[in-house]
């Protein structure tokens, strides 16, 4: 490689036309000599700067291509998140709508059962209710029946003392008698 760079300086140092005097030096020695600086200062150039900066873009292009390989795998991740995030999501909204349906089944249940139980209260309430009627209406009878039996007792003691005889009053008296006992027993 470094015969043709020299070969190609040689032509170039033909070419072109010199024009003056270098340090006193034929002009045939000249092109040669163009040609050999030429090549050396390449090849100089190549062995101490060229080297460094080719290690240098050669690890300059593998730190590059690391960071892309990263940037690669953290979009990879990136995309992995967001899936994840999307599932879950889904998976929450889909909760929340069997939350929401469960609700709504619960809460239809829960006034099913409250319907229910006013329903029972009601029948117990009209049950103490009717139980009251009957208890009072019993009491009312009784008291009725006894007051109407003092009030028979009280007429027929003054209707006896009034007019009958003995045997008037036994006879009254023991009809009396047995119509307080039917009314006690409920006739």
């Amino acid at each position: 490689m470094w015969v043709l760079i020299f070969l190609c300086a040689l032509v170039f140092a033909l070419i072109v036309p010199l024009g003056g005097n270098f340090f006193g030096l034929p002009d045939a020695v000249l092109p040669p000599l163009f040609a050999a600086n030429l090549t050396l200062f390449l090849w100089l150039l190549a062995r101490f700067v060229g080297r460094p900066m080719v290690s240098f873009l050669e690890a300059r292009g593998e730190g590059i291509a690391d960071e892309l390989a990263q940037a690669r795998r953290r979009l990879a991740e990136a995309e992995s998140l967001r899936d994840e995030v999307r599932r879950r999501l889904d998976e929450v909204e889909r909760e929340v709508e069997a939350l929401k349906v469960r609700a709504d089944r619960d809460g239809a249940a829960e006034a099913e059962e409250i319907a229910a139980q006013t329903v029972r209260e009601q029948q117990r309430f009209l049950e103490r209710v009717d139980e009251e009627i009957r208890r009072r209406t019993t009491e009312a009878r009784t008291t009725l029946s006894r007051d109407t039996a003092e009030l028979t007792a009280r007429l027929t003691k003054d209707l006896l003392d009034k007019e009958l005889t003995s045997g008037d009053r036994r006879r009254i008296l023991a009809a009396s008698l047995t119509a307080m006992r039917s009314a006690d027993s409920g006739d």
